[in-house]
């Protein structure tokens, strides 16, 4: 088969296109380089990312609304725009809307950049794409280096085995694996593109230079992929070679390119492996899958994540939801994992939106499997383009392709960047392959003939959403990680009166924000507890304020049992002031921090609390310590699991039962030598003991 080649020439293209061309590239390079470092914590890199996003779409969505909106035809289209439209209503019924308006930005993304990139005039989205394809092979190059710059500092400071593994930006290396095939598999199809010019062989001088950078890229993200020693992304890649050999075979000379492309795979292989053992290939065997406690609890989480779902049906919990449910449904022997993804997009997209939001995921599959078919099926003789843009379509639905089939195994799609570049990957394969023209302007069709009250609404929309993004933004910066704020001002007061103004703003503007809330509650009850010279009345109202404030905490993600804590201590030490006796203050008490232990019944403060106020308070120790006891049956990692067992021990000490504490004890060091706690207090009762014997 050969290649279809059209005039190298590019068509001429005013100044006004390249200049428009340049700043949606500008906008869309800002957009995925703010992406890779947010990882789900950084919430101001996430509110930069969406506005910049919102103002690349508003600039594409602008003139196609003032010309009635002429929307592409074909199905993918209408899919992207109600997959994203999804997302927004699920956070009208999400169990926790303030932790779902992250998630939506982060999945809705995906649709989001699809529907902004088809949506760019022709001309210019030729230009924009060749530009925008440059700074993503930059970005191949720099994530690779990254990664064997970190492969490379971990083998020189003797790390364990298991943790020589590179994440790059990522916080996890299984995500970066994918990451590296979603860009490995477009890179390979244009080497082969590229390289089937060439009418003179290699060894007899015959070289294209493009083809030979497309071949240098290759090398180097495969030997950072390899690096990740990822089983995951190493299964997504085997999966989806077969796809591109079958693409890829019928283009000149194509046996000899895929016996380098072997030969680097294995030299790769054999380099980056080495240092595990070459343990990849073994850690793919059903015996270690079977016995692996990575593997292990990947499948009690899946179980979880179903029961999970089953609590849920209809709607789910909210996308983005998961870590916050999942300790009430943590499994016993899943301690492998932090909880807070289920490894399993599409186990989670169920969890967390029900039947419609895995609908969506699988059929976006289906939409990359028909892809697939209409690119490879008799070579895509019913495409009406010639082969070299088929074969670009191709590979850049393979990448996407074999990040779909990893999230089988992993989190994939709750990576931004990840997220982004598949996005805008589907997006310009559709234009080669989907596309069949536009519609009539659709706007005039629905009686809405003046576009302006259109622009207006989208304009009103990015404006609120802007809005919202920048509150969370300051939230982030000024209530959670704020210690930037101690060298621009250094008197304490005046910081605890700014951020106090800050938080009570924060209430104002962004209500569903919890950690203003909380932040002025605490500081409410901490006035009451220091401040000795307040009066009653101003004492009372603080309280209330504070409980108040706790309260609304609670709306936005009600799943907060620290919160409950908070207010379940108020209700026991300032409880007089709210007009509630010594019994209906324990009576509130005990409900919060019961609520509390509901959602995290992992909680070894909330359990020690109700034990001694529920049971030893009231004289029952037997009853506290069967209470304590039954937190031994969940899911512990070492450290709570000492910590629990020494409050069990207190209380065995508590009720005059001294051999059975100093049998506790012992039985903590069985099994962490290492906890202080139990090793001072048994050195205390040795030595009492002792100078017990020599007094007598």
């Amino acid at each position: 088969m050969t290649i279809n080649r059209r005039s190298s020439g590019v068509p001429s293209v005013s100044p006004a296109i390249s200049m428009r061309a340049g700043v949606y590239t500008i906008l869309a390079l800002v957009v995925y380089g703010l992406s890779w470092y947010y990882n789900g914590q950084l919430i101001p890199l996430l509110a930069v990312e969406s506005m910049v996003l919102m103002i690349w779409g508003l600039m594409v969505w602008w003139p196609c609304l003032r010309a009635g909106l002429i929307w592409p035809r074909g199905f993918l289209p209408l899919f992207m725009l109600s997959w994203f439209i999804w997302f927004g209503l699920t956070l009208f019924w999400s169990g926790s809307p303030y932790s779902s308006w992250f998630y939506f930005w982060v999945l809705g993304s995906l649709p989001l950049t699809f529907m902004i990139a088809i949506m760019i005039p022709e001309l210019t989205a030729e230009l924009f794409w060749t530009w925008f394809w440059r700074g993503i092979l930059i970005s191949a190059w720099i994530l690779s280096a990254m990664a064997l710059w970190q492969y490379y500092q971990d083998l020189v400071t003797n790390i364990g085995l298991a943790n020589l593994r590179p994440f790059g930006p990522l916080l996890d290396t299984n995500s970066f694996a994918a990451w590296l095939n979603l860009l490995f598999f477009p890179v390979l199809v244009l080497y082969f593109v590229k390289d089937s010019r060439r009418q003179v062989g290699f060894l007899r001088g015959g070289l294209d230079p493009e083809a030979f950078f497309y071949l240098l890229t290759l090398t180097v993200v495969l030997l950072a992929f390899f690096s990740t020693s990822s089983r995951g992304g190493f299964l997504a890649w085997i999966c989806t070679m077969p796809f591109a050999i079958w693409g890829l075979w019928r283009l000149p000379a194509a046996r000899p390119r895929f016996l380098v492309v072997a030969a680097l795979v294995i030299i790769a292989f054999l380099l980056m492996d080495y240092a595990h053992g070459y343990d990849l290939i073994g850690h793919l065997s059903p015996g270690y899958i079977t016995s692996n406690i990575t593997t292990v609890s990947r499948k009690l989480m899946w179980i979880a994540t179903w029961h999970m779902f089953l609590s849920h049906p209809w709607l789910g919990t909210g996308i983005g939801s998961y870590f916050l449910n999942y300790p009430a449904y943590r499994l016993p022997g899943e301690l492998a994992s932090a909880g807070t993804y289920a490894h399993n997009d599409f186990l989670e997209y169920l969890a967390e939106g029900g039947l419609i939001n895995l609908g969506f995921l699988l059929g976006f599959a289906g939409v990359l499997m028909y892809a697939l078919y209409r690119l490879l099926y008799r070579a895509g003789q019913a495409l009406q383009i010639d082969d070299e843009k088929r074969l670009t379509a191709l590979g850049l639905v393979l990448g996407v392709f074999a990040i779909t089939g990893h999230a089988l195994g992993n989190f994939i799609f709750y990576n931004l960047p990840l997220s982004i570049l598949a996005g805008l990957f589907m997006a310009r394969a559709w234009r080669i392959y989907g596309n069949t023209g536009n519609t009539e302007p659709l706007l005039p069709k629905i009686g809405i003939h003046h576009g302006f009250i259109t622009q207006g609404l989208l304009l009103l929309g990015v404006c609120v959403a802007s809005w919202n993004l920048l509150a969370d933004a300051t939230t982030y910066a000024f209530l959670s990680d704020n210690a930037w704020l101690n060298g621009v001002i250094n008197h304490p007061r005046q910081r605890a009166e700014l951020l106090l103004k800050v938080a009570n703003t924060l209430t104002a503007v962004r209500p569903l924000a919890t950690q203003p809330h909380v932040y002025l509650a605490n500081t409410y009850l901490t006035l009451v507890e220091h401040d000795t010279r307040m009066d009653a009345a101003n004492r009372r109202s603080l309280v209330q304020a504070a409980l108040h404030q706790y309260q609304q905490s609670l709306v936005g993600i009600p799943q907060q049992s620290g919160v409950l804590n908070s207010i379940g201590t108020l209700y026991l030490t300032q409880g007089k002031f709210l007009g509630l006796d010594v019994t209906q203050r324990q009576r509130q008490t005990l409900l919060a921090w019961r609520q509390g232990l509901a959602i995290d019944p992992e909680s070894i403060s909330l359990r020690n609390e109700i034990a001694q106020l529920a049971y030893a308070d009231q004289g029952d120790v037997q009853g506290g310590l069967a209470f304590l006891r039954a937190g031994l049956k969940r899911p512990l990692f070492p450290e709570p699991r000492s910590e629990l067992l020494l409050d069990i021990a207190l209380m065995q000490w508590r009720g005059d039962d001294k051999a059975a504490a100093e049998k506790t004890l012992l039985r903590i060091l069985r099994d962490n030598p290492g906890y202080l706690p139990a090793v001072s207090w048994l050195q205390a009762i040795h030595h009492q003991t002792g100078l017990h014997a020599t007094v007598h």
